[in-house]
């Protein structure tokens, strides 16, 4: 194939030969679609279509990849509210260069934009090479602003460099997009495989969501539905295709199997990691020889059962098991658990004797333990009743 020159990207733009298609995304928590990552495809006037691998790197290196943004972006706005008069609930994300955030052009055309389209259904993924990239305060500065509009910001390929957890600490991504190459060798690496789950657990943990990108087998969709992955998208599920394509595939309104057995997992490293918190504080502030107030007043543990992260999987997508018996048993012992933090909390901040408070966590962990066996139990029959749906 001939290399594609400069002059040739420039007509591209003139002409409007520069199209998105559309690769869907699911949701793990519902099972239906979520949205879809939007991909440049350049259409020659002859009808040939030229893969971004043949032409982006020349726009990167020259700097052009801002224009063919510019040029983009009132399409992609377009196509993005043609797709939400079908499904007001669907996101569509792009891809953003370091070039693109060099000036403040293109950030100003998106803010612009949120007068047609609100800015929460529309995503921006940026490669972690291109985060890098952005060498200046002023080009970080953009960066955070578009974070402040209600973009949300992806950081794609996480696990390809040597500075991604670094990053993330830094920039306001709420998204992870796992390497679609570190998704491949799952099946035969097993060092692959526990990175993808630890960086599934380390999203939770950080409140981001995680996606999955690369999906090419049934088994691969099924280990990172266990493993509490958010979202994925790959061959297996569809191939991008353009906007006429995509608004059909959305119309069907498929549904893939979508029960959250891997969130309740979460679930039980969360409430575990909750309880841990809470004894190590108390015995932190009162088996010193003295009870500190002020820090037992600014403790880091949630004693709101509505807040704490089991609290908020439990009010939020575990109601995707709202029914089952088991689920529906689960509230009040996790009210009166929290309650038996709350006062065990303040039986250190009254300074009550150590054999009280060894009573009280005895007590507490007991009901900890009874919130993970209904944990456990729920995780148990969800994967059997998941099972015979496929059957």
């Amino acid at each position: 194939m001939p290399d594609v020159k400069l002059h040739e990207l420039e007509s591209a733009v003139e002409n409007g030969e520069f199209v998105y298609y559309y690769q869907p995304k699911i949701s793990l928590v519902t099972g239906r679609i979520s949205g879809a990552e939007a991909l440049i495809r350049w259409i020659r006037t002859d009808g040939e279509i030229v893969l971004p691998n043949r032409f982006i790197p020349l726009a990167e290196s020259t700097g052009f990849i801002t224009e063919i943004s510019l040029a983009m972006f009132p399409k992609l706005v377009t196509d993005a509210l043609i797709v939400n008069d079908v499904n007001a609930k669907l996101v569509t994300a792009f891809n953003l260069s370091a070039k693109d955030f060099e000036n403040r052009h293109l950030l100003h055309a998106i803010q612009d934009a949120s007068g047609r389209i609100d800015l929460a259904r529309l995503g921006a993924e940026l490669t972690e090479a291109s985060v890098i990239g952005l060498g200046n305060s002023s080009a970080l500065g953009n960066l955070r602003e578009l974070a402040e509009s209600g973009i949300r910001l992806a950081m794609d390929d996480f696990g390809t460099g040597y500075s991604s957890i670094d990053t993330l600490s830094r920039l306001p991504f709420d998204i992870i997009k796992l390497d679609q190459g570190l998704i491949s060798r799952m099946s035969d690496s097993e060092r692959s495989a526990t990175i993808v789950l630890a960086s599934i657990r380390m999203a939770h943990q950080l409140g981001m969501e995680i996606v999955a990108e690369g999906i090419e087998t049934a088994s691969a969709y099924d280990f990172l539905l266990h493993a509490g992955c958010s979202e994925v998208q790959g061959f297996w599920i569809a191939k991008p295709m353009p906007l006429d394509d995509y608004l059909a595939f959305i119309r069907k309104d498929q549904i893939w199997t979508g029960l959250p057995t891997g969130l309740i997992h979460m679930a039980i490293l969360d409430h575990v990691q909750w309880r841990q918190q809470l004894i190590s504080r108390v015995t932190s502030l009162a088996f010193n020889g003295r009870v500190d107030e002020a820090a037992i007043r600014a403790s880091d543990v949630e004693v709101d059962h509505h807040q704490c992260k089991l609290g908020r999987w439990y009010y939020g997508v575990g109601q995707a098991f709202r029914g089952h018996p088991v689920f529906d048993r689960l509230e009040e012992p996790h009210r009166l658990l929290h309650q038996a933090g709350f006062d065990l909390l303040e039986s250190a901040r009254q300074g009550l004797s150590r054999s009280e408070l060894t009573r009280q966590m005895r007590m507490l962990t007991h009901q900890s333990s009874r919130i993970i066996e209904l944990l456990q139990e729920l995780e148990s029959e969800a994967m059997i009743d998941l099972s015979l749906k496929r059957v």
